[in-house]
């Protein structure tokens, strides 16, 4: 009746075939983008730090100013139950609270955050937070300024 100029078995067998090739270039690809680990070096690393007994920190992403003498380091700080020890404060920290609530110290000044606020803590504050939950994460915006 219709003739489409091809036969159905030809189709049956390209099909699976190319499928296969398609998945063989996407995992060769994806293999190839990986970082493969140095020698001595686990592939069970971390990617957080503990910054003071009671919150660890991600690894930072830095961002380098080329009109100024600026530099950013993002971090997301993560921590459970409990009252952290002094968390060090090399630089000014923008903070936002992402999860959770807590209360933190500065300088002996308390104060309660809630999801969504935004503070600052200045370069050599005193600084600790107390969570009363299960889990706080804060993301937090180091701002190093002067020479690069």
């Amino acid at each position: 009746m219709f003739d489409l100029g091809f036969k159905p078995r030809r189709l049956l067998i390209a099909l699976p075939l190319l499928g296969f090739i398609a998945t063989y270039l996407l995992l060769a690809q994806e293999k190839a983008q990986s970082p493969q680990p140095k020698d001595g070096e686990s592939e069970a690393t971390s990617t957080y730090q503990l910054l003071a007994k009671g919150v660890v920190g991600s690894t930072p992403f830095r961002v380098q100013f080329k009109s100024a003498p600026l530099r950013l380091e993002i971090r997301n700080l993560v921590m459970g139950r409990g009252e952290t020890e002094a968390i060090p404060t090399p630089a000014r920290i923008l903070l936002e609270l992402r999860q959770g609530g807590v209360t933190t110290t500065i300088n002996q000044g308390k104060m309660s955050r809630t999801q969504g606020d935004f503070w600052v803590v200045e370069k050599g504050s005193t600084f600790t937070i107390q969570n009363p939950g299960e889990i706080a994460v804060l993301r937090a915006i180091y701002i190093f300024e002067g020479s690069r």
